[in-house]
């Protein structure tokens, strides 16, 4: 296994522009890879500097006075080895990302112009600080999930005042003005409930639309981490969940296309199925999949733990929806893999990609 296959997460989009075809590889590394055990531990110089066009450092966090601040101990130290990839490809753009774990700062947040004032000027001296080169809002549910109503609109506001900002600050410190990106869902409930999507698209620079997670352990059937299309029609509600309904969907409603970035996970979701003799899609399952060696969470492997499992797994198919099942005995495990990826490449004209 060679280090590359650390915790990385990446997102590559392709847009057809006047001057030809622009391709963009952004790529997301999670401070926490650090703490897996032996060859799992990923690091910043582990990177490959001229991978990705873009690096994004998961994540900062929010504060009680609306802040941002670091979120593990060694973050300082992390920011300076993850920004001196820029020595070494002098193009690389970074970008930190804020939110993940504890959304519901975010919430708290918006509520008012004083709390996302205080936000906005602390997010930018935080990242001009330690040389980022942007900012990454990573904040998939305003409206839903127990948050009030009104944070549909406020999110629209922070965009707003976050643009503005940054604009005014570019120009008082002749510096290149802060790109502005967001992770935003795939989810059509979670699209519906928090977002004005016409308005989003008009403060962002990129969109990455979170297109993994449709299915996991949390469901009592097997299914598919990324499916292009819809791939159980036994469920009736996996009809939106699809990279195809996703990226349809919010184009739709007005996102600007040529902003929109799909998720392509490498990572894996794995199953216990009920009963070995039926492994199929949307079959029957009784909890997640035995936790991998180095990322140690039920239910989840990385790339480099599924190609261990694909060594000796029993079954392994590539059906109609494109992304393949592998299986031994009880554990069901659905990934993605160059094939996968090569086809959906070639039935979509914008694609994102994560590495795990």
């Amino acid at each position: 296994m060679e280090k590359v296959s650390g915790l990385i997460v990446g997102f590559m989009l392709l847009s057809q522009l006047e001057v030809g075809i622009s391709y963009k590889l952004i790529c997301y590394f999670t401070n926490w890879a650090q703490h897996r055990p032996g060859i799992g531990k990923f690091m910043p110089e582990n990177i490959p500097p001229c991978l990705c066009t873009h690096l994004i450092y998961a994540f900062a966090a929010i504060d009680s006075h609306h802040k941002i601040v670091t979120k593990e101990k060694n973050d300082e130290a992390l920011y300076a080895s993850f920004n001196s990839l820029k020595k070494k490809n002098p193009t690389l753009k970074t970008l930190l990302a804020v939110g993940g774990f504890n959304p519901q700062r975010f919430s708290t947040t918006v509520a008012s112009k004083k709390t996302r004032a205080a936000f906005i000027f602390s997010a930018i001296k935080f990242v001009r600080k330690y040389d980022f080169d942007g900012l990454d809002l990573v904040w998939d549910h305003p409206g839903s999930r127990g948050s009030p109503f009104d944070n549909k609109k406020r999110y629209t506001v922070l965009l707003k005042e976050l643009r503005q900002t940054l604009q005014s600050e570019s120009k008082r410190s002749k510096k290149p003005r802060l790109l502005l990106a967001a992770a935003l869902p795939a989810s059509k409930a979670k699209i519906d409930a928090g977002f004005e999507v016409k308005k989003v698209g008009q403060y962002l620079d990129s969109i990455h639309v979170m297109t993994y997670d449709f299915h996991g352990a949390w469901n009592s059937f097997t299914g598919r981490n990324n499916p292009l299309f819809h791939a159980i029609p036994e469920q009736r509600e996996s009809t939106f969940f699809n990279m195809e309904f996703a990226a349809k969907y919010w184009r739709d409603n007005g996102l600007p296309a040529e902003k929109i970035i799909i998720g392509f996970p490498t990572y894996g979701r794995t199953f216990m199925l009920k009963s070995s003799s039926n492994n199929s899609g949307g079959a029957p399952t009784v909890g997640p999949g035995p936790a991998g060696t180095y990322t140690r969470d039920p239910g989840y492997w990385a790339y480099y733990e599924i190609c261990d499992f694909l060594k000796n797994s029993e079954t392994q198919m590539f059906p109609a929806e494109i992304v393949p099942l592998a299986s031994k005995g009880k554990v069901w495990l659905g990934y993605d893999d160059m094939n996968s990826f090569e086809t959906k490449a070639a039935e979509n004209q914008t694609q994102t990609t994560v590495i795990e």
